[in-house]
C-alpha cells in the first residue's frame, strides 16, 4: 500500500474514533449520490432535504422538490430565415413539499437505522405561447395561441404534454445512516410512494386576424392518476 493511501486511511480510522449519531436539536442535510463506482456524482435529494431532531430517536425531515422545464423555438417565414419571424414559447415549473418524520432506533455505534413516513403536496403550472405561429408550427402573421394549463415539448423526435395541476401523495420507508467520521454520514434508503395527481383546466386563447376566440377544456387522458412508486437511493449527508 503506498504511502499516500495508507494516510488517508489513518486519517479516516482516526476520525472514526470521534463519529457521533445525531442527538436532540441536532440538525442534518444530504444529498443523493448517483452513478457507478468511479463515475459517482452528487445531485440534490427531493430538491432539497433537511432533518431536525427533537430527541435522540424521534426527527422530522422536510424536503423540497422543484421540477422545471422551457422550451423556445423561432418560426421563420422563409426557408432561408428571412421575411416574418414567428416564436413558439413553452414553461412548465412544479413544486412540491414532502414533510415527513421518521423513528431512529439504535442501530450501532456509529450506525443509525430508521423507518418513516412523509406526505407529498405538489403544485404545477403550465403555459404555451405561440407568436404569429399556425398549430401546424408554421410562419402565420397576425395568428397567436395562447395555452394555459398545458405545455409542449420535444423529447428526441417525439413531441410530450406537460399539464399543470395538484399532486399528493404518502410515502413510506426505511434505511441506515452510518457517520464514519464527526459530523458526515453515508446511508441508504428505500420505500414506496402512492401518489395521486390532478390535472388542472386547460384554457386556450387564439387570435387571428384581430377576432379572439377563447376555448376552455378538461385534461386529456384521465383527471386524477394514482400510482404506487418504489424509491431508494444513497446519501451524502452532514450533521450541523
Amino acid at each position: 500500500m503506498s504511502r499516500r493511501r495508507l494516510t488517508i486511511l489513518s486519517c479516516l480510522l482516526c476520525a472514526g474514533l470521534f463519529a457521533q449519531k445525531p442527538t436532540a436539536g441536532t440538525v442534518t442535510s444530504e444529498v443523493a449520490v448517483n452513478g457507478a463506482l468511479g463515475n459517482l456524482n452528487l445531485s440534490l435529494v427531493q430538491g432539497a432535504r433537511f432533518r431536525y431532531f427533537f430527541s435522540d430517536n424521534l426527527a422530522v425531515r422536510l424536503g423540497v422538490g422543484i421540477d422545471a422545464l422551457s422550451r423556445r423555438v423561432e418560426v421563420y417565414e422563409r426557408p432561408d430565415g428571412t421575411g416574418g419571424t414567428g416564436e413558439v414559447r413553452a414553461n412548465f415549473f412544479e413544486f412540491a413539499l414532502l414533510p415527513g418524520a421518521e423513528l431512529h432506533f439504535k442501530g450501532g455505534e456509529r450506525l443509525s437505522t430508521f423507518a418513516g413516513a412523509y406526505i407529498l403536496f405538489g403544485l404545477a403550472t403550465a403555459r404555451t405561447e405561440q407568436e404569429n405561429v399556425d398549430p401546424n408550427l408554421q410562419y402565420a402573421s397576425n395568428f397567436s395561441v395562447t395555452v394555459k394549463g398545458r405545455a409542449t415539448f420535444l423529447e428526441g423526435n417525439q413531441e410530450i404534454e406537460k399539464n399543470g395541476g395538484t399532486s399528493f401523495g404518502v410515502g413510506l420507508y426505511s434505511g441506515f445512516d452510518w457517520y464514519f467520521t464527526e459530523k458526515v454520514f453515508l446511508g441508504i434508503e428505500w420505500g414506496v410512494l402512492f401518489r395521486s395527481r390532478t390535472a388542472s383546466e386547460v384554457e386556450t386563447e387564439i387570435t387571428a386576424a384581430g377576432t379572439t376566440t377563447r376555448l376552455k377544456e378538461g385534461p386529456r387522458g384521465e383527471t386524477s392518476i394514482a400510482r404506487l412508486i418504489p424509491s431508494g437511493g444513497i446519501r451524502l449527508g452532514y450533521q450541523f
